[in-house]
């Protein structure tokens, strides 16, 4: 059996059962916030909505940026001013092609990345912030999922509390307090588990380890729900332990995230009184047939 459910109107979600003939209506929980997100995930949320503004303008100097960044790394030597006036000196007539080269090398890098950051900011500084439906599915692409116009529009209409076809701060906001306090499965909540990745995500490598995840977890939940979480997220399907390979104990990309949030959002909603009701419904229906 399955349900269709998560559309908002009103401040209501509609839930309907397969055969498409009646719907259910009720109020979405927790409409009136009463469970304050915590600061450090209020200031990461904050970061994630600065970084989703206008993301599809900003993604290609983004992505050079980290190509710039991982160069620079590489090389494992920052160009400095006293670097730069030892050009003139007798020592540089000692340096070697390869070093000279790499120097000019750096020297290029840190130009091109300074272009990028102007254009960057000229876009941060814009005078109203709001992310867009080509900057939902450029988010989604960077994090490895296509997303067709269709499945982005409902995302957006998901947090749009104003219909007008962007979101801005407060209604980003809105829509994460009501995920959160959510214990039914019955909020819309295709766009808060793409913002939810990001915010584990601190480092922006489009992977979510083990620690990350504690981090932002443990201040909300507490311990044994962190580590209820932790398992179904990192552990096996079939419920056995986690194991911790690859960076900070261990990673996931985003499409494993979505298969996990999005098919427990599925069992909180059946073991909700709602869900078994539906459930009810349509043996009932099965019985009679």
């Amino acid at each position: 059996m399955s349900f269709t459910f998560g559309k908002r109107k009103n401040a209501h979600v509609i839930v309907s059962d397969d055969d498409g003939d009646e719907s259910i209506t009720m109020r979405a929980p927790g409409s009136t916030p009463n469970n304050p997100i915590v600061p450090k995930e209020m200031k990461e949320l904050k970061r994630v909505f600065d970084q989703l503004c206008f993301f599809a303008d900003k993604a290609e100097a983004m992505h050079r940026l980290g190509v710039i960044r991982k160069t620079m790394a590489e090389y494992n030597w920052p160009l400095t001013n006293s670097m730069r006036q030892t050009r003139t000196s007798n020592a540089e007539q000692c340096k070697s092609d390869i070093e000279s080269e790499k120097e000019k090398k750096m020297m290029d890098l840190q130009k091109e990345q300074s272009e990028l950051e102007m254009i960057l900011s000229e876009i941060r500084c814009r005078p109203v912030q709001h992310i867009r439906p080509q900057d939902t599915a450029a988010a989604l692409e960077s994090l490895g999922k296509k997303a067709t116009k269709r499945e982005v529009q409902n995302m957006m209409w998901e947090v749009d509390e104003k219909l007008d076809g962007v979101l801005d701060w407060d209604e980003v906001h809105l829509n994460f307090e009501r995920n959160i306090r959510d214990s039914s499965g019955l909020e819309p909540a295709s766009f808060y588990h793409m913002v939810q990745f990001m915010i584990y995500d601190h480092d922006n490598n489009g992977m979510v380890s083990i620690d990350e995840t504690m981090n932002m977890l443990y201040a909300r939940v507490g311990r044994e729900k962190m580590e209820t979480t932790i398992t179904k997220l990192f552990g096996a399907d079939d419920g056995s332990p986690i194991k911790e390979v690859g960076h900070q104990g261990g990673e996931i990309n985003f499409e494993r995230y979505w298969e996990v949030v999005i098919r427990e959002n599925q069992k909180r909603f059946q073991e909700s009184d709602l869900g078994k009701a539906v459930a009810e419904k349509k043996q009932r229906k099965q019985t009679k047939s």
